[in-house]
C-alpha cells in the first residue's frame, strides 16, 4: 500500500456528459497536465489508483453516484467542488490544491 501511495496514482472519473454546464474534458487536460508534471500518475475511468476525481458535467453527479467505490475523492458537479461553489475559472487550480493536500496529509 505504501509504494500505491509514493506513486501518487489519481484516476479522472467522468460521468457520461448528457447535460455538461462546464467542459469536462478541458478541466481534465488541464488537471492532468498540472499533475502530471509534478509527477502524478493519471489515469481515467479507473479504480486501480489512491485518488479519484468524479468530474461531472452538471449537480446530478452521475461520474460518483453510480460509484462503489470508497477511495479518497474530491466531487466536481458543474462548478461546485465538494458541495462548495467555485468560480469556473477556478475549478482546476481547486482540484489540484485538493489532490496535492491529500498526498502532502499521508507524507506528513
Amino acid at each position: 500500500m505504501l509504494e500505491a501511495m509514493q506513486s501518487k496514482r489519481v484516476s479522472i472519473n467522468f460521468c457520461g456528459g448528457c447535460n455538461p454546464h462546464i467542459d469536462r474534458g478541458k478541466v481534465a487536460r488541464d488537471v492532468k497536465e498540472l499533475l502530471t508534471s509534478a509527477g502524478y500518475l493519471i489515469s481515467f475511468n479507473s479504480y486501480d489508483v489512491d485518488f479519484v476525481i468524479y468530474l461531472s458535467g452538471c449537480t446530478s453527479n452521475c461520474a460518483q453516484k453510480y460509484s462503489l467505490c470508497d477511495l479518497p475523492c474530491v466531487v466536481i458537479t458543474a462548478s461546485m467542488i465538494n458541495t462548495l461553489n467555485v468560480e469556473e475559472r477556478g475549478i482546476v487550480a481547486e482540484i489540484v490544491k485538493r489532490v496535492r493536500s491529500y498526498y502532502e496529509e499521508l507524507e506528513s
